[in-house]
């Protein structure tokens, strides 16, 4: 029996328009466009980062994470893909932007 294999990908090797060393340089693509995508490429399932799925995650309640992550499950449900993993985007935060156990800071050492 041959073996059937499923991939995914990330929303943002879609190009967001914006350059990490510079200015944006066209309007960002919305995710659910990008998610339109994906079965015609021939792709199944979505990667994400935490603040893929709830942007400015650290400023959200409960409440407001619970809401967008059901906005972000219908947006899936409508294109037939399903979330692959939600991982931890780590280097943005200050607190471990140097790496957990390589930390300058020794509180977040700790």
């Amino acid at each position: 029996m041959p073996t059937t294999y499923r991939f995914s990908f990330g929303p943002w090797n879609i190009s967001e328009g914006g350059d990490p060393f510079g200015p944006d340089v066209r309007t960002a693509f919305p995710h659910e466009s990008k998610y339109s995508l994906y079965r015609d490429l021939g792709f199944e399932g979505v990667q994400f980062h935490d603040d893929d799925v709830v942007p400015d995650l650290e400023d959200a309640s409960p409440e407001q994470m619970l809401r967008k992550a059901g906005e972000v499950k219908t947006m899936l449900a409508n294109q037939d893909l399903t979330p692959e993993f939600v991982a931890p985007r780590l280097w943005f935060a200050q607190q471990t932007v140097d790496g957990g156990y390589t930390s300058n800071s020794a509180f977040d050492r700790e």
